[in-house]
Formats: structure tokens, sequence, C-alpha cells
């Protein structure tokens, strides 16, 4: 919360992260997955001593070349130019505390791309060994790329011993990164990753022309590429949630068990449409280039990209969705705000702990209660809402018809937003059950407001503004105004 707050209307600015981080994922994953892909046809090409297949190889890397060092690269820094922006608290924190983990990433990423310019501009120029070995090797420094990211990110979520409860670092750097989650995670991804090199590459296969019996073949060997994670995936996964903190798994399994009464939580929602796509483009492939490699075309094939990439969005989103209300799990909210700091935030008061939201405050006028509040919602709620329209999760949308009053008690209920309870009772044995609660209903979604009382009444009176009864007064307002004034008259010049 120690920064200014990047405003993009109607999408917010945590879309214009998902945005550009799906799109690098689909790309990045398949340069992995697609390195494995290279070498292991390049083997397969080698042991056949199948000129047709190396020809195809050299197509196939054609593509991957500009698709990964150009797409790939480019939206990659585009990923920390939106977190830089969006996010610049959460950003600080991945720089000081993982800035060992993301140099060795730059020097492997650094190497990655070195290392394929190289097998690309030999391809058919060096011995048909080495320049095998040289796919692997590239393989090779792109898996440690997956291995360093993979212990970042889902050290975000399960960040091991480095955390206590109360949000305060109490471990090392390493606990965070070979995290509860690392390893099923790790699997996962490289499940993801084969199955988008065997997507990709049908697509440049189903592009052969006049030799049927190789395309059919890569067809089928491409399809093949999905078996991974379809035989022994759902176990890693399964591994994974198990992994995840108790108030995440609980929000996941009470969302999916309504699936018959339709009332999904939105995790719940996008998990399933993850296991819809997933499911559905593991039965195209099958039913489609596998089964039937002679009626597979291009149409077909960006088909299955699209539904791949479909699949990437829900996969990502919900993965993104575990961590709410935080960036950080259990350590910084995803407002900026830390977990430690709520207690002296609301003891010193917000604009004296916020230095941006002080300075604006300070070119307001004392009494100006709904500019003050707005700016209580800019730095507190604008993370993940927009104020009015039609955007995400537009603030004004989700009041509702709720008037003055019940906005005030929910601003009221939301500064004890992080408190859980416990009660004791007894069991039937007479042993003393200590049983934990949230003491609101929005505890593992939103963040906590902090501040003192005249500030939350500020950001109450703001949010009355923008509430659809708050509008609706203001519009009658207006036109009773409007109704009272005597209307001006025309002047004229003698």
């Amino acid at each position: 919360m120690s920064y200014p707050v990047w405003e993009v209307p109607n999408i917010g600015n945590g879309w214009v992260i998902g945005l550009i981080a799906i799109f690098h994922v689909f790309i990045s994953h398949f340069a992995i997955g697609g390195g494995a892909f290279l070498a292991l046809t390049e083997t397969l090409a080698l042991k056949k001593n199948d000129d047709r297949i190396y020809a195809y190889i050299k197509k196939h890397s054609k593509f991957f070349l500009l698709l990964t060092t150009v797409l790939g690269a480019v939206s990659g820094v585009g990923i920390w130019w939106a977190i830089g922006l969006a996010n610049p608290s959460g950003t600080q924190v991945l720089i000081q505390n993982f800035g060992m983990f993301w140099g060795a990433e730059w020097v492997f990423f650094a190497a990655e791309l070195a290392t394929f310019l190289a097998y690309y501009y030999t391809m058919g120029k060096m011995d048909k060994k080495q320049h095998c070995v040289l796919a692997w090797i590239y393989f090779g420094i792109s898996f440690w790329t997956l291995f360093v990211i993979n212990g970042i990110l889902t050290g975000m979520l399960t960040n091991g011993g480095w955390l206590n409860n109360n949000g305060d670092i109490v471990g090392t750097i390493y606990q965070a990164f070979f995290n509860p989650a690392f390893w099923p995670a790790m699997f996962i991804r490289l499940f993801i990753m084969f199955a988008l090199a065997g997507i990709y590459a049908l697509l440049t296969a189903s592009t052969i022309k006049g030799q049927d019996d190789l395309k059919h073949y890569l067809l089928r060997y491409s399809a093949k590429w999905m078996l991974p994670g379809l035989v022994v995936g759902p176990l890693f996964v399964v591994w994974y949630l198990f992994t995840l903190p108790p108030a995440t798994q609980q929000i996941i399994m009470s969302g999916l068990s309504v699936i018959g009464e339709g009332n999904f939580s939105l995790m719940a929602k996008v998990i399933f449409l993850a296991i819809v796509f997933a499911t559905g483009l593991i039965g195209m492939v099958i039913v489609g280039p596998f089964l039937n490699p002679k009626g597979f075309n291009t149409t077909f094939a960006l088909m299955l990209m699209a539904s791949g990439f479909g699949f990437m969005f829900t996969e990502e989103w919900s993965r993104e969705m575990m961590r709410k209300p935080y960036v950080i799990y259990n350590y910084m909210y995803s407002n900026g705000l830390r977990k430690n700091q709520i207690a002296q935030v609301n003891a010193d008061g917000f604009f004296t702990s916020n230095a941006w939201a002080r300075a604006e405050g300070a070119t307001l006028a004392k009494e100006d209660a709904v500019g003050h509040g707005k700016l209580m919602f800019r730095y507190q709620c604008m993370s993940c809402h927009t104020a009015t329209g039609t955007g995400y999760r537009s603030m004004a949308r989700l009041l509702g018809e709720r008037d003055e009053n019940a906005i005030v008690n929910l601003v009221t209920l939301m500064k004890d937003n992080h408190v859980i309870l416990s009660e004791e009772s007894k069991d039937e044995n007479g042993k003393t059950v200590i049983t934990t609660k949230a003491k609101t209903p929005y505890n593992g979604y939103m963040p906590p407001v902090v501040g003192h009382q005249d500030e939350l009444d500020a950001l109450s009176k703001y949010l009355v503004t923008i509430s659809k009864k708050g509008m609706e007064a203001g519009a009658e307002k207006a036109e009773a105004q409007m109704a009272t004034e005597p209307a001006s008259l025309p002047t004229t010049k003698s």
C-alpha cells in the first residue's frame, strides 16, 4: 500500500496482468514441452534414419522459433510491466525475497534462447547425432527455467514454514521455494507442457501435403503426447489439492458440493470449466487425429488449439483465484496491505499510514468525506474492483439494492474480515474440542478494510454515491433542484 494505484477502467488492472500472463503461459509452456518434443522426435528420426521426419522437424522448429523467441519473450516482458504497475508492493516482495532465484531463471532463459538459436541454425549443417544432443541440451536448460518459476509461483500460495499464522517471516526463502505444492505442481505443469507440445505439433503436421503416410504417422505420434496427463495427471492434481491451505480447500469443496443445486462459487465454476475443457480436449484428440488421422485437417487443429487455450485460461485463472484475498498467501493482501500491518494501520489511521493517499487527501477539503472515501476505495478496493458501470467486479453492481444503512453495516463488517473466532465445546466423551470459524462470511475472499472509524465512514459515504439507490437518489435530487430553480431569461443586446 506504499505505491500509487494504476486505474484501468472497466476491466481493472488485474485483468491486464491476467490476459498477458495467460497468453504468455500458453506459449512458454510450449517452449519447454516443445523442447522435449523436438528432442524425442529428432531421436526418432535418427533411429529410423528418416529424412522426411527431419524435414518436418525443420519446418516445426521454424514455427517454434518465431513463436517462442518473439511472442514468448515479448509477452514475458509484458508480465513484468503489468505486475509492476498493477501490484508494485507484491512485485517488490518477489524481487527482494526471490532475487537469487530470479537471477538464476534469467540466466537459464538467456542460455535457452542461445541454445535454440544454435540448434535451429545448425540444422543440416552438423553431424545428426551431435545435433540431437543439442536438442536435448535445449530441453534440459528450458526445464530448469520451469523448475525456478514453479518454486516461486507455488511459494506464493503454499509457502510452507516461511511464514507463521500472523504473516511474519520466520523461516528461510528455501522453505517458501520448496513448498508443499512444489512437486505436484511441477509434474502437473510438465504434463500440460507435453500436451501443448502435441497440440502445436498437430497443427504443423496437419499442413503436410502429398505425404499422407508420414502425415498420418505424425498425427498419431503427436496425439500420444496427451497420454501422460491423461493417465497419471489426475493423481498429481489430487496431490496438489491436498497441499493447498485449508481455507482454500474448503472454498473449493463447498463450491463443488452444490453442483446439483446450481449454486457454484466462482472458483468452483472456473475449476469445473477447466475440467470440461480438459475432458473435451482429450476426447477430440482421441476421436480426431489418433483414431481418424485421415479426416484430420488444419481447421480441426485450430479448434484443438482454441480448446487448449481455453483450458489454460481457466487453469491459470483458478490458480490465481486460489490465492485470494492474498497476492502472497498469508503474507500480503491483493491491495498491498501486509497481514501483520493490520493492527498498526487501524491504530494510526489509513491516511497516516499511506503516503500517496495522504498526499492526495491533502488537496481535498477536510469536510469532503466523499472525496476521502473515494481515496479509501482506490487504495483498498481497486486492486480487485472497478467502481461503476459494468466493469469487472463493479462495486456499484455488487452493492445492488443496498441502502445507506446496509452499506455502513457492510463496511463495518469488512473491518473484521480477517478475524478468526475459536469456540470450545465438549464431544460425546467429554473431551474439549476447539473449533474455529471466520467472524464474517467474506473471510477468504476479500482483504479487511483498515483505518479509523471516520475513514470507514468516509468510504461508506462514497459507496453510497455509486450504489444504485444512491445514484437514483442523486438523480431525483438533481431533478427536484432543477424544478425549483427559475428558468433563466434570454438576454438581448441593444
